[in-house]
Protein backbone atom coordinates (compact mmCIF):
# COMPACT_ATOMS: atom_id res chain seq x y z
CA UNK A 1 0.00 0.00 0.00
CA UNK A 2 1.18 3.35 -0.84
CA UNK A 3 2.32 5.56 2.43
CA UNK A 4 0.55 8.59 0.19
CA UNK A 5 -3.74 8.40 -0.41
CA UNK A 6 -5.09 8.71 -4.12
CA UNK A 7 -6.90 12.26 -4.26
CA UNK A 8 -10.48 12.50 -4.62
CA UNK A 9 -12.21 13.20 -7.46
CA UNK A 10 -14.25 16.97 -6.39
CA UNK A 11 -17.67 16.90 -6.88
CA UNK A 12 -18.55 20.45 -8.40
CA UNK A 13 -22.32 19.24 -8.26
CA UNK A 14 -22.54 19.71 -4.83
CA UNK A 15 -21.42 23.42 -4.72
CA UNK A 16 -23.70 23.81 -7.92
CA UNK A 17 -26.44 22.47 -6.08
CA UNK A 18 -26.78 24.85 -3.62
CA UNK A 19 -26.83 27.96 -6.07
CA UNK A 20 -29.32 26.59 -8.87
CA UNK A 21 -31.38 26.04 -6.10
CA UNK A 22 -30.80 29.37 -4.79
CA UNK A 23 -31.38 30.27 -8.13
CA UNK A 24 -34.64 28.85 -8.90
CA UNK A 25 -35.94 30.06 -5.30
CA UNK A 26 -35.28 33.37 -6.58
CA UNK A 27 -37.08 32.91 -10.27
CA UNK A 28 -40.25 31.34 -8.61
CA UNK A 29 -40.09 34.02 -6.19
CA UNK A 30 -40.10 36.36 -9.07
CA UNK A 31 -42.90 34.80 -11.40
CA UNK A 32 -44.92 34.26 -8.06
CA UNK A 33 -44.35 38.72 -7.31
CA UNK A 34 -45.62 39.64 -11.22
CA UNK A 35 -48.66 37.29 -11.18
CA UNK A 36 -49.69 38.61 -7.84
CA UNK A 37 -48.67 42.37 -8.94
CA UNK A 38 -50.87 41.48 -11.99
CA UNK A 39 -53.34 40.45 -9.96
CA UNK A 40 -53.57 43.51 -7.44
CA UNK A 41 -53.23 46.20 -10.40
CA UNK A 42 -56.23 44.23 -11.69
CA UNK A 43 -57.92 44.14 -7.98
CA UNK A 44 -57.49 47.93 -7.97
CA UNK A 45 -58.96 48.85 -11.21
CA UNK A 46 -61.78 46.55 -10.31
CA UNK A 47 -62.26 48.38 -6.81
CA UNK A 48 -62.48 51.87 -8.76
CA UNK A 49 -64.68 50.77 -10.87
CA UNK A 50 -67.24 49.57 -7.66
CA UNK A 51 -66.43 52.74 -6.46
CA UNK A 52 -67.29 54.77 -8.96
CA UNK A 53 -70.58 52.42 -8.74
CA UNK A 54 -71.18 54.60 -5.42
CA UNK A 55 -70.87 57.67 -6.77
CA UNK A 56 -66.94 58.08 -6.10
CA UNK A 57 -64.79 58.76 -8.94
CA UNK A 58 -60.99 58.34 -7.64
CA UNK A 59 -58.44 59.02 -10.54
CA UNK A 60 -54.52 59.70 -10.52
CA UNK A 61 -52.48 62.31 -12.97
CA UNK A 62 -50.15 59.21 -13.16
CA UNK A 63 -50.01 56.09 -11.67
CA UNK A 64 -47.27 53.25 -11.13
CA UNK A 65 -46.93 50.16 -9.21
CA UNK A 66 -43.62 48.35 -8.06
CA UNK A 67 -42.23 47.42 -4.45
CA UNK A 68 -40.25 44.12 -5.50
CA UNK A 69 -39.29 41.73 -4.35
CA UNK A 70 -41.12 42.23 -0.93
CA UNK A 71 -44.09 44.98 -0.82
CA UNK A 72 -46.74 46.16 -3.52
CA UNK A 73 -46.30 50.31 -3.77
CA UNK A 74 -48.48 52.31 -5.18
CA UNK A 75 -47.71 55.55 -6.19
CA UNK A 76 -50.00 58.36 -7.44
CA UNK A 77 -49.74 61.73 -8.42
CA UNK A 78 -52.40 64.43 -7.52
CA UNK A 79 -55.24 61.69 -6.46
CA UNK A 80 -58.41 63.06 -6.81
CA UNK A 81 -61.86 61.74 -5.71
CA UNK A 82 -64.90 63.07 -7.23
CA UNK A 83 -68.07 62.69 -5.13
CA UNK A 84 -71.72 62.56 -7.28
CA UNK A 85 -75.11 63.70 -5.58
CA UNK A 86 -73.02 66.28 -3.38
CA UNK A 87 -73.30 69.30 -5.19
CA UNK A 88 -69.95 68.69 -6.74
CA UNK A 89 -67.57 68.06 -4.06
CA UNK A 90 -64.00 67.22 -5.06
CA UNK A 91 -61.05 66.54 -2.85
CA UNK A 92 -57.18 66.46 -4.11
CA UNK A 93 -53.61 66.05 -2.74
CA UNK A 94 -50.61 66.60 -3.85
CA UNK A 95 -49.42 62.68 -3.53
CA UNK A 96 -50.00 59.31 -2.46
CA UNK A 97 -48.06 56.34 -1.57
CA UNK A 98 -49.64 52.74 -0.42
CA UNK A 99 -47.82 49.93 0.63
CA UNK A 100 -48.85 46.46 1.48
CA UNK A 101 -46.12 43.55 2.60
CA UNK A 102 -46.27 40.06 -0.08
CA UNK A 103 -47.51 38.23 2.95
CA UNK A 104 -49.90 40.39 4.34
CA UNK A 105 -51.60 42.25 1.15
CA UNK A 106 -55.10 42.86 3.14
CA UNK A 107 -53.25 45.97 5.13
CA UNK A 108 -52.71 48.78 3.25
CA UNK A 109 -50.66 51.80 4.80
CA UNK A 110 -50.82 55.14 2.62
CA UNK A 111 -48.98 58.59 3.03
CA UNK A 112 -50.52 61.62 1.18
CA UNK A 113 -48.36 64.57 0.63
CA UNK A 114 -49.78 67.78 1.12
CA UNK A 115 -51.69 70.27 0.71
CA UNK A 116 -54.91 68.99 0.14
CA UNK A 117 -57.59 70.96 -1.55
CA UNK A 118 -61.94 69.98 -1.20
CA UNK A 119 -64.17 72.41 -3.83
CA UNK A 120 -67.78 72.36 -4.13
CA UNK A 121 -68.73 73.02 -7.91
CA UNK A 122 -72.17 74.24 -6.91
CA UNK A 123 -71.70 77.16 -4.28
CA UNK A 124 -67.04 77.74 -5.36
CA UNK A 125 -66.34 76.90 -1.80
CA UNK A 126 -62.61 75.81 -1.31
CA UNK A 127 -61.07 74.76 2.02
CA UNK A 128 -57.50 74.08 1.94
CA UNK A 129 -55.31 71.44 3.89
CA UNK A 130 -52.07 71.19 4.93
CA UNK A 131 -49.84 68.69 7.52
CA UNK A 132 -46.81 67.25 8.13
CA UNK A 133 -47.97 63.99 8.15
CA UNK A 134 -51.13 61.90 7.09
CA UNK A 135 -51.52 58.71 6.83
CA UNK A 136 -54.45 55.96 6.77
CA UNK A 137 -54.31 52.34 6.96
CA UNK A 138 -56.89 49.83 5.93
CA UNK A 139 -57.39 46.25 6.63
CA UNK A 140 -59.84 43.87 5.29
CA UNK A 141 -60.19 40.52 2.72
CA UNK A 142 -63.00 39.75 0.28
CA UNK A 143 -64.16 43.29 -1.32
CA UNK A 144 -64.48 44.22 2.68
CA UNK A 145 -62.66 46.22 4.61
CA UNK A 146 -62.87 45.31 8.64
CA UNK A 147 -61.05 48.79 9.61
CA UNK A 148 -59.87 51.94 8.83
CA UNK A 149 -58.03 54.42 10.62
CA UNK A 150 -56.52 57.92 9.69
CA UNK A 151 -53.91 59.84 11.67
CA UNK A 152 -52.55 63.47 11.25
CA UNK A 153 -49.99 65.72 12.55
CA UNK A 154 -50.09 69.41 12.45
CA UNK A 155 -53.21 69.94 10.79
CA UNK A 156 -54.45 73.02 9.46
CA UNK A 157 -57.83 73.91 7.56
CA UNK A 158 -58.13 77.19 5.93
CA UNK A 159 -61.01 78.58 3.38
CA UNK A 160 -60.19 81.78 2.14
CA UNK A 161 -56.77 82.37 4.13
CA UNK A 162 -59.08 82.45 7.13
CA UNK A 163 -57.91 79.45 9.77
CA UNK A 164 -60.90 77.07 10.73
CA UNK A 165 -59.37 74.52 12.37
CA UNK A 166 -55.95 73.20 13.54
CA UNK A 167 -54.63 70.78 15.68
CA UNK A 168 -51.19 69.36 16.52
CA UNK A 169 -52.51 66.09 16.36
CA UNK A 170 -55.45 63.90 15.06
CA UNK A 171 -56.64 60.15 14.72
CA UNK A 172 -59.89 58.87 14.06
CA UNK A 173 -60.17 54.24 13.89
CA UNK A 174 -63.24 52.58 12.39
CA UNK A 175 -64.07 49.06 12.15
CA UNK A 176 -67.18 46.78 12.04
CA UNK A 177 -68.44 46.15 15.09
CA UNK A 178 -66.98 42.66 16.38
CA UNK A 179 -69.38 39.58 15.97
CA UNK A 180 -72.26 41.61 14.67
CA UNK A 181 -73.05 41.27 11.41
CA UNK A 182 -75.39 44.35 11.06
CA UNK A 183 -74.13 47.53 9.87
CA UNK A 184 -72.53 48.42 12.97
CA UNK A 185 -69.47 50.69 13.46
CA UNK A 186 -67.47 51.16 16.19
CA UNK A 187 -65.63 54.35 16.17
CA UNK A 188 -62.18 55.92 18.08
CA UNK A 189 -61.11 59.44 17.70
CA UNK A 190 -58.83 61.72 19.48
CA UNK A 191 -56.90 65.44 18.78
CA UNK A 192 -54.70 67.32 20.71
CA UNK A 193 -53.91 70.93 20.85
CA UNK A 194 -57.15 71.83 18.71
CA UNK A 195 -58.22 75.30 17.74
CA UNK A 196 -61.34 76.57 16.33
CA UNK A 197 -61.90 79.56 13.98
CA UNK A 198 -59.48 82.26 13.92
CA UNK A 199 -57.35 79.79 16.19
CA UNK A 200 -59.48 80.04 19.13
CA UNK A 201 -59.39 77.52 21.82
CA UNK A 202 -60.71 77.28 25.31
CA UNK A 203 -59.98 80.94 26.49
CA UNK A 204 -55.82 81.01 25.14
CA UNK A 205 -55.57 77.08 25.66
CA UNK A 206 -55.89 74.45 22.98
CA UNK A 207 -58.47 71.42 23.27
CA UNK A 208 -57.38 67.87 24.07
CA UNK A 209 -60.69 65.58 23.12
CA UNK A 210 -60.76 61.90 22.63
CA UNK A 211 -64.58 60.30 21.38
CA UNK A 212 -65.20 56.28 21.98
CA UNK A 213 -68.86 55.41 20.44
CA UNK A 214 -70.89 52.55 18.73
CA UNK A 215 -72.87 53.40 15.75
CA UNK A 216 -75.74 50.98 14.59
CA UNK A 217 -77.78 50.81 11.22
CA UNK A 218 -74.84 52.76 9.41
CA UNK A 219 -76.33 53.64 5.67
CA UNK A 220 -74.43 52.10 3.00
CA UNK A 221 -71.39 54.14 1.85
CA UNK A 222 -72.78 55.41 -0.85
CA UNK A 223 -71.64 59.12 -1.94
CA UNK A 224 -74.90 61.18 -1.19
CA UNK A 225 -75.68 64.56 0.84
CA UNK A 226 -75.77 63.88 4.49
CA UNK A 227 -79.09 64.97 4.65
CA UNK A 228 -80.31 62.37 2.67
CA UNK A 229 -77.98 60.26 4.99
CA UNK A 230 -79.19 61.29 8.17
CA UNK A 231 -82.75 59.97 7.11
CA UNK A 232 -81.69 57.03 6.06
CA UNK A 233 -80.08 56.11 9.19
CA UNK A 234 -82.96 57.84 10.90
CA UNK A 235 -85.16 55.70 8.66
CA UNK A 236 -83.54 52.77 9.83
CA UNK A 237 -83.50 53.38 13.92
CA UNK A 238 -80.17 54.29 13.91
CA UNK A 239 -78.40 55.35 17.02
CA UNK A 240 -75.50 56.74 18.29
CA UNK A 241 -74.04 55.19 21.65
CA UNK A 242 -71.40 57.47 23.16
CA UNK A 243 -69.60 55.30 25.82
CA UNK A 244 -66.77 58.64 26.12
CA UNK A 245 -66.91 61.83 25.07
CA UNK A 246 -63.73 63.77 26.80
CA UNK A 247 -62.80 67.10 26.30
CA UNK A 248 -59.59 69.27 27.59
CA UNK A 249 -58.23 72.91 28.14
CA UNK A 250 -56.55 74.21 30.58
CA UNK A 251 -57.85 73.51 34.21
CA UNK A 252 -61.47 72.72 32.29
CA UNK A 253 -63.06 69.37 31.57
CA UNK A 254 -66.04 68.01 30.48
CA UNK A 255 -67.34 64.15 29.89
CA UNK A 256 -70.03 62.84 28.60
CA UNK A 257 -71.73 59.32 27.91
CA UNK A 258 -75.17 58.38 26.66
CA UNK A 259 -77.41 57.60 23.51
CA UNK A 260 -78.86 59.55 20.73
CA UNK A 261 -80.91 59.13 17.87
CA UNK A 262 -83.20 61.14 15.49
CA UNK A 263 -86.57 61.63 15.23
CA UNK A 264 -88.89 62.03 12.27
CA UNK A 265 -88.50 65.41 11.49
CA UNK A 266 -84.73 65.29 12.02
CA UNK A 267 -84.10 66.57 15.68
CA UNK A 268 -81.56 64.84 18.16
CA UNK A 269 -83.77 62.42 20.56
CA UNK A 270 -82.02 60.60 23.14
CA UNK A 271 -80.08 61.76 26.68
CA UNK A 272 -76.55 62.31 27.97
CA UNK A 273 -75.05 62.33 31.35
CA UNK A 274 -72.53 65.12 31.33
CA UNK A 275 -69.76 65.79 33.78
CA UNK A 276 -68.18 69.00 34.00
CA UNK A 277 -65.37 70.44 36.04
CA UNK A 278 -64.38 74.06 35.47
CA UNK A 279 -67.86 74.56 33.59
CA UNK A 280 -68.25 78.13 32.81
CA UNK A 281 -64.68 78.66 31.30
CA UNK A 282 -64.92 75.51 29.68
CA UNK A 283 -68.71 75.78 27.92
CA UNK A 284 -68.06 79.28 26.82
CA UNK A 285 -65.03 78.40 25.48
CA UNK A 286 -66.45 75.83 23.12
CA UNK A 287 -69.36 78.42 21.88
CA UNK A 288 -66.70 81.03 21.13
CA UNK A 289 -64.42 78.95 19.64
CA UNK A 290 -67.77 77.64 17.40
CA UNK A 291 -67.22 73.65 18.97
CA UNK A 292 -70.35 73.52 20.03
CA UNK A 293 -73.62 75.10 19.46
CA UNK A 294 -73.97 78.94 21.40
CA UNK A 295 -77.04 77.91 23.03
CA UNK A 296 -75.33 75.69 25.94
CA UNK A 297 -72.61 78.19 26.35
CA UNK A 298 -74.73 79.18 29.44
CA UNK A 299 -75.12 76.47 31.16
CA UNK A 300 -71.94 77.12 33.46
CA UNK A 301 -73.28 78.99 36.17
CA UNK A 302 -76.45 76.57 36.23
CA UNK A 303 -73.86 73.62 36.39
CA UNK A 304 -72.88 74.34 39.37
CA UNK A 305 -76.42 74.56 41.26
CA UNK A 306 -78.49 72.23 39.37
CA UNK A 307 -75.19 69.04 39.13
CA UNK A 308 -74.74 66.42 41.24
CA UNK A 309 -71.56 66.28 43.11
CA UNK A 310 -68.94 63.53 41.26
CA UNK A 311 -65.21 64.10 40.77
CA UNK A 312 -63.70 64.15 36.68
CA UNK A 313 -59.74 63.13 36.89
CA UNK A 314 -59.34 63.36 40.43
CA UNK A 315 -61.03 66.88 40.93
CA UNK A 316 -64.33 68.02 42.01
CA UNK A 317 -67.11 68.27 39.20
CA UNK A 318 -70.83 68.65 38.94
CA UNK A 319 -72.65 65.82 36.89
CA UNK A 320 -75.77 66.01 35.11
CA UNK A 321 -78.13 65.20 32.60
CA UNK A 322 -79.03 66.30 29.38
CA UNK A 323 -82.02 65.16 27.43
CA UNK A 324 -83.02 66.24 23.56
CA UNK A 325 -86.91 65.64 22.57
CA UNK A 326 -89.24 66.93 20.55
CA UNK A 327 -86.63 69.86 19.20
CA UNK A 328 -85.68 71.55 22.92
CA UNK A 329 -82.84 70.56 24.93
CA UNK A 330 -83.64 70.09 28.70
CA UNK A 331 -81.18 69.83 32.14
CA UNK A 332 -82.64 67.67 34.02
CA UNK A 333 -86.33 68.53 34.27
CA UNK A 334 -85.73 72.38 32.81
CA UNK A 335 -86.15 73.40 29.11
CA UNK A 336 -82.89 75.65 28.26
CA UNK A 337 -84.15 76.23 24.53
CA UNK A 338 -84.42 74.73 21.08
CA UNK A 339 -82.87 73.17 17.89
CA UNK A 340 -83.29 73.40 14.69
CA UNK A 341 -83.73 69.76 12.34
CA UNK A 342 -80.46 68.55 10.86
CA UNK A 343 -82.35 68.47 7.55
Amino acid sequence: MSLTETARPSRPWKMALPLGLLVLAALGWSGAWFYASYRAQHEIEAWIAREATQGRTWSCGERTFGGFPFRFELMCTEPTVTFAGTDGWKASAQRAHAVAQVWDPGHIIAEFQGPGVVTQAATGRKLEGAWSLLQASGVGSSGRVERMSLAVDNYALTEGGKALFAARHGEIHVRHHPGDDTPTLDLAAGVLGATGAGGAGIGKAPVDAELDATITDVPHFRSMPMEDRLRSWQAAGGRAKLLLAKATAGAATLTASGDVGLDADGRPDGAFTVSVAGAEALLKGLAASDMMPPVLAGLGSIVGMAGTPTEVDGRKASAFNVRFRDGRVFLGPLPLGRIAPLW
